[in-house]
């Protein structure tokens, strides 16, 4: 972030610098530990209140709920970022396989064939509607997503049509 310096950060947010370096070594330490807290906030943390559903077959719907609950303004902001820094790019890359992994372990745990596939074509779904929306309104993109995976669904149990 080549617009971003410590001193431009603290004006903003009326801190001092040394209030800054109190918690961060430099620029860097704060740019890595904020990339940490967007893998947490917004890939580790919908997982793991998903997967603490007992039920396999409700665990999408409880992930649904987290996601929907999410600024994906930041997921915006730090896909963004990593079309320049390598540390976001990597970052990106590492929360896009893992989303893609529990997606495929949802597919999986219902018992859906091909569902590295259906994973996939579900996170395009999501990542395209955040691409286009701009996520201003959450609940209409995980509507999307949803009528997205029921037509994937309905496909792979070679249904034709619309429901």
């Amino acid at each position: 972030m080549p617009a971003l310096t410590v001193d431009r950060m603290c004006a903003a947010l009326q801190r001092t610098k040394g209030s800054f370096y109190h918690h961060f070594r430099d620029l860097d330490a704060f740019l890595t530990v904020l990339l940490a807290r967007w893998e947490e906030a917004l890939t580790e943390a919908p997982i793991e209140f998903a997967a603490a559903e007992g039920d396999p077959r409700k665990r999408a719907a409880r992930l649904d709920e987290a996601v929907a609950r999410l600024d994906h303004r930041l997921d915006l902001a730090v896909r963004a970022w990593g079309l320049w820094d390598e540390r976001a790019r990597a970052a990106v890359a590492r929360v896009d396989a893992r989303r893609l992994a529990y997606l495929t372990e949802l597919y999986e745990g219902a018992g859906r064939e091909g569902a590295r596939e259906l994973a996939q074509l579900e996170y395009v779904a999501f990542l395209g509607t955040q691409q286009v929306s701009g996520f201003t309104a959450p609940a209409s993109a995980a509507q999307l997503v949803e009528a997205v995976r029921r037509g994937l669904e309905r496909i792979a149990q070679g249904v034709a049509g619309p429901s």
